[in-house]
């Protein structure tokens, strides 16, 4: 087995490279050292959000048993079964990656074009096809296109840029491959699976920080569950009633929220026609936000007042 290979699979699991290393290793059967990595592995993104991954030298049995584990921890995060679990799960990998990507341009330029961006490079930035671009989910205000340099259908961006686009492209490659189908599952993962679990952050909200303070509170963590309701019951009344923002102002608070929360968890039907219509309505009608009273019930599985 290439030493180059190895190094290459170790930091970046999901590749090509790592899938043939696996090939290479012939293993047919549950493995122990294997399956107890990939519940670390797992439980580290599930628990912790992050999965711990040295930057080793040679140790190429280490290196191994890390691909190894990756491959055990999709098993697990599919016999776990749900999404939030999945998306975690590649959030997290997708982080571990880009501590590595972030030190080579090369590497970062392999993996882009085997997730499927097809990056160029012009100068001192990279261009991208306007298709690709917009095909991969944004994390931060200045990744949307309207902020970007667009010429003959190519997008141009930064290093920086490019590292985030790359990381969101690789965590949306692994979520979308998953769930393994729970048949095809040996029983040894899905007996491990038990008991893994996300940990799950509830938001503390005090009651006596002032009578708006609790949006604010609830606007700077995101959320998994309920967004459709805290935009059109809370966000958007709060923004442009209480805030005084125009709509435009107003919907652009709610979108980057809205792409936050995604981190944790990836499903949603909110869009931007839907934000900027609940915007427009809140306006039109002066409606104001819940009361933290009846806040309580709509976030009682989410968020503690007290």
């Amino acid at each position: 087995m290439q030493q180059d290979k190895l190094d290459f699979a170790y930091k970046y699991p999901f590749s090509q490279e790592a899938k043939e290393v696996v090939a290479e290793l012939k293993v047919n059967s549950i493995e122990k050292q294997y399956l107890q990595e990939g519940v670390l592995q797992l439980s580290g993104a599930l628990k912790e959000g992050r999965i711990a991954r040295e930057k080793i030298r040679g140790l190429a049995e280490i290196k191994r048993k890390y691909i190894m584990g990756y491959v055990y921890a999709r098993m697990l995060v599919s016999a776990v079964g749900d999404g939030y679990s999945i998306s975690k799960f590649a959030a997290a990998e997708a982080e571990a990656a880009s501590d590595h990507l972030a030190l080579s341009i090369d590497e970062m330029l392999k993996i882009a074009n085997e997730v499927g961006l097809q990056i160029g490079r012009d100068r001192n930035d990279f261009k991208i096809r306007f298709e690709n671009f917009v095909s991969v989910p944004k994390k931060s205000g200045d990744m949307r296109l309207i902020n970007q340099r667009l010429v003959d259908g190519m997008v141009y961006i930064n290093e920086r840029q490019l590292l985030d686009l790359v990381k969101s492209a690789i965590e949306k490659a692994i979520s979308s491959s998953l769930p393994i189908d729970k048949k095809n599952l040996p029983k040894e993962i899905v007996e491990a699976a038990k008991g893994l679990k996300p940990q799950e952050k509830r938001i503390a909200i005090g009651v006596n920080s002032g009578t708006y303070a609790w949006i604010e509170k609830l606007l700077a963590n995101p959320i998994a569950d309920v967004r459709h309701r805290s935009v059109n019951l809370i966000f958007a009344p709060y923004l442009v009633n209480v805030k005084k923002l125009d709509e435009e102002s107003a919907a652009r608070v709610i979108m980057d929220y809205i792409e936050k929360c995604k981190v944790i968890n990836p499903n949603t039907k909110i869009n931007e026609k839907y934000i900027r219509y609940q915007c427009k309505y809140a306006k039109t009608k002066g409606l104001r936000p819940l009361s933290m009273q009846r806040a309580r019930e709509l976030l009682k599985e989410i968020a503690e007042f007290g």
